[in-house]
């Protein structure tokens, strides 16, 4: 890593870990902009501002090159602000049917967990219910949203918002990376439901149900693969799934997380990103199931490839270039998010690559089929 990055994972730990970040790296010149270009495209921000307030006051850079951290601060608690209210609201005023369990995912209740909750940069409310409740659950938000998103039937995914506050209804958690990894975790999803293992939080007074522990660690971790592995991801779901697990170390079942892992073909990339969030996060490995440093070696292509594609590929350049004929674009988008996403990581992971390569072509296959 080069200087810049060295400083930025310093103040990120120190945002984290309410430690103070290692002095001796500011001692010499420090590329502000670039640090937080950094913070920006990871989304991350506030916690590396977190980590600035925490220098020595001569290492602090000056009110002027903070005004970009702050003002994201401030957004970013505005912001949640916003989302905790209208978590609220659905759980509420839109009465849910109890006959349909609908839990929040990822996003706010995550945050829960941070050092500074308000300062975890948001995205959108995402509900999850099994799949036979889900036409319920989104008509019922449908008929109040400002707009929807065309509907994933494929994956039973339905995108909408209200105001500038987009939600997301889940009835599946599928990846499209593997038929075999999608059909297991619906499973472990249905057994969750079956055995209403859930955690709550408390909204504005509403107690809102989420994932319990055990699918919870999977699924965070899937989820991050699955944006890994297509199209970009960014440190940010990275650091959800380790303050989550560290969390909740004491309520994971080890010989049953293992036996999950290893059923999903996931448990050498488990030991590799938890290596990653000890060494570079600042994960706490004695609350961190299966930490390893055998992998270390995989570890700078995985930070590049973070830091190049930036939060869900944000990073990434869009062409702007004319439409071209149906054939071409179906070739070219199997090319880039087909062929390129998945073996670009067949460095660091040869056989998981190939398997989520055979898989997206499966399901790429089938869409094509369709005539999507």
């Amino acid at each position: 890593m080069n200087r810049s990055e060295q400083q930025f994972f310093s103040l990120l730990r120190s945002g984290l870990k309410g430690t103070e970040p290692e002095e001796v790296l500011f001692a010499g010149p420090v590329d502000w902009a670039a640090i937080y270009a950094m913070a920006d495209s990871q989304t991350v921000a506030p916690l590396v501002t977190d980590g600035i307030d925490r220098l020595p006051a001569a290492r602090k850079p000056s009110i002027e090159i903070l005004e970009p951290f702050l003002a994201d601060v401030l957004a970013t608690e505005m912001r949640n602000a916003a989302l905790d209210h209208f978590s609220a609201v659905i759980f509420r005023k839109f009465k849910l049917k109890k006959d349909i369990p609908v839990l929040m995912v990822k996003g706010q209740g995550l945050a829960r967990l941070y050092p500074v909750p308000s300062h975890r940069q948001p995205g959108d409310i995402d509900l999850l219910v099994l799949p036979d409740g889900y036409r319920a659950v989104r008509d019922m938000l449908l008929a109040k949203a400002h707009d929807a998103e065309p509907e994933h039937t494929q994956i039973l995914h339905q995108g909408m918002t209200f105001g500038n506050i987009e939600v997301e209804v889940h009835g599946t958690v599928s990846t499209l990376m593997s038929v075999r990894l999608d059909r297991k975790m619906a499973a472990l999803m249905e057994n969750m439901f079956a055995e209403k293992d859930f955690l709550t939080e408390d909204f504005e007074g509403v107690t809102i149900p989420m994932p319990g522990p055990l699918f919870n660690a999977v699924y965070i971790l899937v989820h991050f693969l699955h944006h890994y592995w297509s199209g970009g991801v960014g440190l940010r779901q990275l650091i959800d799934w380790g303050i989550f697990v560290n969390r909740y170390y004491d309520s994971l079942d080890g010989r049953r997380l293992e036996a999950v892992l290893r059923d999903l073909g996931i448990f050498r990339i488990w030991q590799t990103f938890a290596g990653l969030s000890v060494s570079l996060l600042g994960a706490d490995k004695d609350r961190f199931p299966f930490w390893t440093d055998r992998y270390a070696s995989k570890y700078p292509g995985i930070i590049r490839y973070i830091l190049k594609s930036g939060n869900f590929g944000r990073m990434k350049q869009r062409s702007t270039a004319k439409p071209a004929p149906y054939l071409l674009r179906k070739v070219t988008s199997f090319w880039k998010l087909v062929v390129c996403d998945r073996l670009r990581h067949f460095p660091e992971f040869p056989v998981e690559s190939l398997r989520y390569f055979l898989g997206a072509t499966h399901y790429g296959l089938i869409r094509l089929s369709e005539g999507e």
